[in-house]
C-alpha cells in the first residue's frame, strides 16, 4: 500500500502465537521500524479501536464467518476481505459495507483498501452503516434464531409494559415480568410522560436483573391508554404479545400457561387466566374470580378450555365484560393491531369499557378461537379511587349500554341475552345511584373498584 502513496498505518489487534511470533520475529521488528506496523497486543476494548480507525482488512484465506468483522461493521467501518474465503465477502455486499478482491491476491487487496481510503465517508454515512450492521447483527435476534432451532414451536412473545405515574408500583411489576419461566422476544416499556421516577425505577430493575428494555418516553401525555397499545402492537415484531400493566403482577408461571394454548391452538385470537385480587397496598381482596363467573351466568369459565371466539363473546362479552383484567391477557398481535385500526378513534371516548369494546372488535368477525386458563396466574391491583369509582355514574352505565348495543349489532343475540344485557344495565344503574333505563335515580352508592 505504500507503493499506492497512501499514508497507512496497520494495527494489528490481539496476541499472537509466541511461534509465530519467533519466527516472524524479524519482519515484525522491521515492519515497527519503519512507523507503518504496530502491535496492539490485546486489548479489552476493541470497539474503540474499530471507533478510530478508517478500514478493516481480513486478510484470512478461510474464515467462515467471523465476528471480529461482525464488530467492526457495527462501528460504521469499511472493509475489504478475499472472495471465497468464507461468508464475509458476501455480507459486504449486501450491507454495500466494503468489497473483497480475487483470492491470494495481495496486490488487489492493498489497491481496494487504498482506494476505500482515500474515498472521504461523511460521519452521517459511517453512521448509517453502523446502524444497518447492528440491526443486521442484533445479538437477541442471534440468541433467539438459536432458540428456535431448539424448540422450534417456541412461541414468540413481546411484553410491553405502559406506565404512566406508576413508580411506586413499577419495580414489583417489572420483576414479575423479568422472573416469567417462558422466555420472551423482548420487554418494551412505555412510559406516558409520567411525572415520578417511573422510567428510572424501570431501567433500576432492568439493571439489577441485568436484563435489556426498549423505553419509549412519550413528551406529552397522550391522553388514551389504548394509544399507548396501539404503539405497542406496531412496534414490536413477535407474533404474540403481552400488555403487562405498569400496576399489575403475575406469577412467574403465566406465560408458559398461556403461551402454551398458543402453540397448541392455531387459529387462537387471545387467551387468558384468571386474576387473583389485591388492593393498591398489596394487601388480598380475592384468591380469584371464580365467585363473580358463577355469580354472573358464567360458570363454564372456571374449568377453561378453549372456546370458538364468536360463541365466547356471545356468551361471555355481551352482558358484560368477564374478561376481568387486560394484563392477564395474551393477544395474538396480529389480530389486537388490526382491532385497534378498526376501532379508530372510538377507543379514546371510553374511559372504563374500552377493553371489552376491544375484545368485541377482536372475536365478533372472527372464527377463531379463544384460550382460557383457570389458574389464578395474574395479579390485578384494584384501586379505591381508580376509574370505575371516579367515572361518573350515568356515563359508566351509558359506556356499558353502547358495548352492549355493539354486541347486538355484531353478534345476532337471542332474545334471553338482550333481556340480560338491559337486566345487567338497571342492576348496574341501581348501584352506582344512576339513573335508571326509564326512571329516576334512587340511591347513591358508589363501586369502589377499578
Amino acid at each position: 500500500m505504500q507503493r499506492h502513496g497512501a499514508p497507512v498505518q496497520f494495527w494489528w489487534i490481539g496476541d499472537v502465537d509466541p511461534g509465530v511470533r519467533a519466527y516472524l520475529g524479524p519482519e515484525i521488528a522491521a515492519a515497527e521500524a519503519s512507523g507503518t506496523f504496530r502491535l496492539a497486543g490485546w486489548q479489552d476494548n476493541v470497539a474503540a479501536w474499530f471507533s478510530a480507525a478508517d478500514l478493516f482488512v481480513l486478510p484470512s484465506r478461510e474464515d467462515p464467518f467471523p465476528s471480529v468483522v461482525l464488530e467492526a461493521l457495527a462501528t460504521g467501518l469499511l472493509a475489504v476481505a478475499f472472495e471465497e474465503s468464507g461468508g464475509i465477502p458476501g455480507l459486504l455486499q449486501r450491507l454495500d459495507a466494503g468489497t473483497a478482491v480475487p483470492m491470494g491476491d495481495a496486490a488487489a487487496l492493498a489497491e481496494a483498501a487504498t482506494g476505500l481510503l482515500r474515498t472521504h465517508t461523511p460521519e452521517a454515512a459511517r453512521a448509517r452503516r453502523a446502524e444497518r450492521a447492528r440491526a443486521a447483527f442484533r445479538f437477541d435476534r442471534y440468541a433467539a434464531a438459536l432458540l428456535h432451532l431448539a424448540r422450534p414451536a417456541l412461541a414468540s412473545i413481546s411484553v410491553a409494559v405502559p406506565a404512566y405515574n406508576y413508580a411506586r408500583f413499577m419495580q414489583r411489576r417489572m420483576a414479575s415480568v423479568f422472573a416469567q419461566t417462558y422466555p420472551v422476544a423482548e420487554v418494551l416499556v412505555l412510559d406516558d410522560a409520567s411525572t415520578d421516577d417511573s422510567v428510572a425505577v424501570a431501567n433500576r430493575t432492568a439493571e439489577d436483573w441485568r436484563r435489556d428494555i426498549r423505553l419509549v418516553v412519550n413528551e406529552r401525555n397522550s391522553g388514551s391508554p389504548f394509544r399507548q397499545w396501539r404503539r405497542a402492537a406496531a412496534l414490536t415484531e413477535s407474533e404474540w404479545l403481552w400488555i403487562a400493566e405498569a400496576d399489575d403482577e403475575a406469577e412467574p408461571g403465566l406465560l408458559a400457561a398461556l403461551a402454551a394454548l398458543a402453540q397448541e391452538v392455531p387459529d387462537l385470537d387471545l387467551a387468558f387466566c384468571d386474576s387473583r385480587a389485591i388492593d393498591a397496598d398489596g394487601a388480598p381482596l380475592s384468591p380469584s374470580y371464580q365467585e363473580y363467573y358463577a355469580a354472573s351466568g358464567a360458570a363454564a369459565l372456571a374449568g377453561g378450555g378453549v372456546f370458538p371466539a364468536r360463541d365466547f363473546a356471545r356468551r361471555f362479552l355481551a352482558e358484560r365484560n368477564l374478561i376481568l383484567n387486560a394484563s392477564a391477557v395474551l393477544w395474538r398481535r396480529a389480530a389486537l393491531l388490526a382491532a385497534l385500526e378498526s376501532c379508530g378513534d372510538d377507543l379514546n371516548r371510553y374511559r372504563l369499557a374500552g377493553d371489552w369494546r376491544l375484545y368485541l372488535e377482536v372475536l365478533a368477525a372472527s372464527n377463531g378461537r379463544v384460550g382460557v386458563v383457570p389458574a389464578s396466574l395474574n395479579v390485578h391491583r384494584r384501586h379505591a379511587a381508580g376509574v370505575t369509582a371516579s367515572l361518573a355514574p350515568a356515563q359508566h352505565v351509558e359506556e356499558v349500554a353502547r358495548v352492549q348495543a355493539l354486541a347486538c349489532a355484531r353478534l345476532d343475540l337471542s332474545p334471553e341475552m338482550v333481556r340480560r344485557q338491559a337486566a345487567y344495565r338497571r342492576s348496574l344503574a341501581r348501584a352506582l345511584g344512576a339513573p335508571a333505563p326509564g326512571g329516576r335515580a334512587k340511591g347513591r352508592r358508589r363501586v369502589a373498584a377499578e
